[in-house]
């Protein structure tokens, strides 16, 4: 074929290497005086590749010239071998690998390359015959880095990756180009050059007219130093282009251009493979990469239990503070009490319910409680103080549960009388959506998912950014209470009959069952536990607490530490500890290890103990008792909600 052409490598090391030739099917090939003679290779292809006037191939970039003649034509996209041997290449690999030598050389390359390695990279690029980038790649890098940003655009159309929306796919990575030739217009005051590209060009790339409102308030900025400040951007010398150039690798072939931090990424999908086989992940992997990632074999040491007693009745639902400073408690006696974590001793006793607690939320700072329960009023306190701070009037019966929603100004409750509302921290109702009776909710972390469990057998999913339904998913029996995983992606349902399940959100399937627990007429709070939710937790009749592998629905123990029935537990990554709340008018602490951040020495223990049987706090028992039952055929669903 005439002309030259850079030579190509098919990505696909498949075929094995014939004759003594080097990996990737080329035969070795001998340097004289800055050339090297042309050669066959298997495919037939006859090559002549020629040296750089530096003797090595390299044009002073790390990056390297070859000319090829060839009877039939290559993939262009392929990646030439490096011509710059010094001598014959004589390796032996100590053993098989079922992984491409190219693809690994070349992940080796982008390793040394971020962590600046030069020489090695030469000399590894010239020592395998690999080079990371292709000419074209490698300018288009270097374009970026340099700022070039005609010449980019330029070559924009062949590199991006065509996609099922090819013209979508090239707006967004023009848009990201263009952004950054915002800023620098900015940054260099040349406002008419900027003003030029937001009007003509960015607004032509997207639809995100909030986006656009925002740079073009950063026309406004007096200087450099506050543009960078209200942008977030570090500017033209900083690391933005660098930014600019991650962000668009995403819509190029990964065999073009190897995707950014690969090696890193992969080390980490290692270590997240390893915690979610991790039988009892409780504890944070280290970031070791010589040996695979174990948590002990022993978890939640019965020797390190701490028993904590404040409360003059049942123990209706518990809960850590985010911050992991506060372990809060809510009563059947109509208060809520702040345990300090820090030695387990009462940090302030909440009161003010004229009827039994039985739910609370944290909000996500750590600074304010939402309480509910029977009277039908929920209250908003400040964990500093103890005071109300606001008091929520709005249910006409039960209230069942209460949620946070992102953010420290706003909460959703949802009650027996068909109402779903979010409320205001000042007061106000923001919103009220129709409903079934509601026995319990659940908010994903980033307040875009809504799950509630009817009175049924049913969970309704709704999408809270526009309050609208999305599905529903059906159980063979009456739903008591339900919890979401961390990363909202399996929730879980406890049911009057007796068993856990464990529903996929993604395929609205329903995939283990988790049993042997005692659960009769009243509500028992299934809860996730571990690191990243990797373990169910729930309470029996019996007083003991069961935990679970979520992934394998293993039994993993038993806790023995109540007398009575268990109502609740929280979990708190901050203190690899599990609490539990029990009718016995205790709660109890379980480091998940020995030396986890919970644990506490026996004098703290004693002093909480101390602290907790001399405390006198005023409270208006209730004069009847909670505890109803419920019926197949007429269920007290009050009641249900309220006692165990």
């Amino acid at each position: 074929m005439a002309g030259t052409q850079p030579m190509a490598l098919p990505l696909d090391n498949s075929s094995p290497p014939a004759n003594g030739a080097a990996h990737g099917g080329e035969s070795a090939f001998a340097r004289r005086n800055g050339t090297i003679d042309s050669s066959t290779t298997e495919d037939g292809c006859s090559r002549s590749l020629s040296l750089s006037e530096n003797g090595n191939g390299s044009d002073g970039s790390g990056h390297f010239s070859a000319k090829s003649s060839s009877s039939d034509s290559r993939d262009s996209g392929s990646l030439r071998r490096y011509p710059g041997l010094s001598q014959e290449t004589n390796r032996t690999s100590l053993r098989d690998s079922q992984f491409s030598e190219e693809q690994v050389v070349r992940l080796m390359l982008q390793e040394l390359r971020d962590r600046g390695f030069a020489d090695t990279f030469e000399l590894l690029q010239r020592e395998s015959g690999h080079t990371l980038e292709d000419e074209a790649i490698a300018q288009f890098r270097g374009n970026v880095l340099a700022g070039k940003w005609i010449d980019v655009e330029k070559a924009m159309s062949s590199i991006i990756a065509p996609g099922a929306d090819s013209e979508k796919t090239q707006h967004a990575a023009l848009f990201i180009v263009k952004r950054q030739q915002f800023l620098e217009f900015l940054e260099a005051r040349k406002l008419k050059q900027a003003l030029v590209i937001l009007q003509n060009e960015l607004s032509m790339l997207t639809d995100d007219i909030p986006q656009l409102h925002r740079l073009s308030s950063l026309l406004m900025c007096p200087s450099a130093a506050e543009l960078h400040s209200a942008a977030d951007w570090d500017g033209s010398s900083g690391r933005s282009r660098y930014l600019v150039l991650e962000a668009l690798q995403k819509y190029i072939l990964p065999g073009k251009m190897v995707p950014v931090h690969r090696m890193e990424t992969l080390y980490s999908q290692a270590i997240m493979h390893q915690c979610g086989t991790c039988e009892r992940h409780v504890r944070s992997a280290d970031k070791n990469l010589y040996i695979d990632h174990k948590c002990p074999e022993s978890i939640f040491p019965l020797e390190l239990q701490i028993s904590l007693k404040g409360h003059k009745d049942e123990v209706w639902y518990v809960a850590f503070s985010p911050d992991g400073r506060y372990l809060a408690s809510a009563s059947c006696d109509k208060t809520c009490i702040l345990w300090s974590t820090e030695d387990y001793s009462i940090a302030r006793t909440l009161v003010g319910h004229e009827g039994e607690v039985s739910y609370l939320a944290w909000s996500p700072n750590s600074k304010y409680i939402v309480s509910a329960g029977s009277e039908k009023v929920l209250r908003l306190w400040d964990v500093e103080t103890g005071e109300t701070l606001q008091t929520f009037e709005g249910h006409s019966e039960t209230v069942a549960s209460c949620r946070w929603l992102g953010d420290n100004d706003k909460f959703i409750s949802g009650g027996m009388d068909q109402k779903i509302i979010i409320w205001s921290t000042k007061g106000n109702v923001i919103k009220q959506i129709a409903s079934p009776r509601v026995h319990d909710l659940a908010v994903s972390v980033d307040s875009s998912l809504l799950l509630v469990a009817d009175d049924k057998s049913s969970i309704h999913m709704y999408d809270l950014a526009t309050l609208t339904f999305i599905d529903k998913l059906d159980e063979p029996s009456i739903i008591m209470s339900l919890a979401l995983s961390p990363d909202a992606r399996f929730c879980i349902t406890e049911l009057r009959s007796g068993v856990l399940h464990m529903w996929d959100l993604e395929a609205r399937t329903r995939i283990r069952e988790f049993s042997g627990h005692k659960q009769g007429k009243y509500v028992i709070r299934c809860a996730f536990a571990g690191l990243d939710g990797l373990l169910v937790v729930e309470g029996s009749e019996t007083g003991q607490l069961f935990v679970w592998n979520r992934n394998t629905g293993r039994l993993l123990t038993r806790l023995d530490g109540h007398t009575k029935t268990i109502n609740g537990c929280s979990w708190s990554d901050k203190l690899a500890a599990l609490a539990t709340a029990s009718d016995d008018k205790t709660i109890s602490v379980w480091p998940a290890y020995h030396g986890a951040p919970s644990c506490v020495p026996d004098s703290a223990k004693h002093k909480a103990d101390t602290l907790a049987s001399s405390s006198s706090v005023s409270r208006s028992m209730a004069s009847s008792s909670a505890v109803a039952n419920v019926s197949d055929d007429n269920d007290d669903d009050q009641s249900m909600l309220a006692a165990v």
